[in-house]
């Protein structure tokens, strides 16, 4: 089982690669995000990471397609 921090760390690795493929305002698919970054990132990570975003309004879900949310990006500071 992941600490806290391991799992906050994956998703600070994996989530801007998410959020940048969806900036382009193309609706895509679970699988179709996984598959785009399947070079880059461990399938798992991208999911979890994708469920970090969306829960937190970074991305949203609608007919099971991910756009980029209305709630801005966390703070770093």
């Amino acid at each position: 089982m992941l600490s806290i921090e391991a799992i906050n760390a994956m998703v600070a690795r994996v989530a801007p690669t998410i959020l940048q493929l969806l900036a382009d305002g193309m609706p895509r698919t679970k699988p179709a995000i996984v598959a785009a970054l399947a070079g880059r990132h461990e399938h798992q990570d991208v999911v979890h990471a994708l469920i970090r975003l969306a829960v937190t309004g970074q991305v949203e879900e609608v007919d099971r397609n991910y756009t980029l949310g209305t709630a801005p990006e966390p703070r770093t500071d």
